[in-house]
């Protein structure tokens, strides 16, 4: 009796066994495999869901390069999981040793209007789905290495379909408040000369010798560089998502249009798993009085002057 493994293109893995036929689940491909049997001649196992697909699929026409990148899918799944737990261990070690980044004048007692309640609302909607899209991820992208064993196949497989299901529908309010962050914010995120200086001493976070603090404006370069990462990373996720959700509204789907919408879902993924687990950092741990920006939309006076006084000074005449 032979176990067939078929793997979505989300990567949840299901299991079918017969004796020359297959439980074929609902999905919009399934991988081809091709075994000999009792020395016969191959049995092609692994067939699109679609009729209509196997009546067009050419395996000549399949790109190789997809296929490789697609099979390396233990390198994938470390890939995802350093992108957000490795990077959120260094980093967390970077803040025990480093320090956070103190206010030199501590506190004043003084608020400034920073963001308006629609920019925390939207930041917010965004925010907690984003993490659900990054936990829920590292489950589908690489819970069969680093979960799968630690767990029976029911549960295994309860928890990853639960994670798929989590994983699609929190990124709706993911795509309606991401969307519209990035119109509104733009003009504010652009490249400004003091950029590369801020680069140059690493926004003056590293607490070693006479601390400085770098010129900043309404964004330093450090937020400016995460959020284009999100415009290009994030943009690529919702259109590569929607396309492998409904392929339909995209006129249909080859099977190389299926691998290399899910090989670009994956490397965004990986990009942009890890520079929001920085920015997580920055803003709710690194960076003190900064978290109470986005819970209020008002920040410090002296936190003001410290990390954005070209802004500060702009405002304050």
């Amino acid at each position: 009796m032979k176990k067939l493994i078929t793997v979505s293109l989300f990567g949840t893995a299901f299991a079918a066994q017969a004796e020359e036929t297959a439980e074929h689940m609902p999905e919009f491909w399934m991988p081809v495999q091709e075994h000999v049997v009792n020395n016969d001649i191959p049995q092609l196992l692994g067939y699109a869901s679609d009729p209509a697909l196997i009546k067009t699929y050419n395996p000549d026409a399949v790109s190789a390069g997809y296929l490789s990148f697609l099979h390396s899918a233990e390198v994938t799944a470390n890939f995802i999981f350093a992108s957000v737990v490795l990077v959120a261990l260094l980093f967390a070690v970077f803040v025990l040793i480093n320090g956070r980044a103190r206010l030199a004048d501590g506190f004043s007692g003084r608020l400034i209007s920073r963001w308006s309640p629609l920019d925390v609302a939207l930041h917010w909607i965004a925010a907690v789905p984003c993490v659900l899209l990054i936990l829920t991820g590292l489950v589908i992208g690489a819970g069969c290495f680093w979960l799968e064993p630690l767990m029976t196949p029911e549960h295994f497989t309860s928890f990853v379909n639960g994670s798929v299901m989590v994983h699609n529908f929190v990124a709706f309010p993911f795509i309606a408040a991401a969307v519209i962050m990035m119109v509104k914010w733009a003009a504010r995120q652009m490249p400004e000369s003091c950029d590369l200086k801020w680069f140059a001493c690493l926004g003056g976070y590293i607490n070693t010798g006479k601390p400085h603090h770098p010129d900043a404006g309404f964004a330093n370069a450090g937020e400016k560089a995460f959020f284009w990462c999100f415009v290009v990373f994030g943009l690529a996720m919702i259109v590569t998502g929607l396309m492998m959700l409904y392929p339909e509204l995209f006129g249909g789907m080859s099977k190389d249009g299926a691998n290399l919408a899910l090989i670009i879902h994956i490397i965004s993924a990986v990009i942009l798993g890890a520079f929001s687990v920085v920015h997580i950092y920055m803003g709710a741990v690194m960076s003190e009085g900064g978290i109470e920006n986005m819970l209020s939309g008002k920040c410090d006076e002296n936190w003001a002057k410290q990390n954005h006084n070209l802004w500060y000074a702009k405002i304050s005449k």
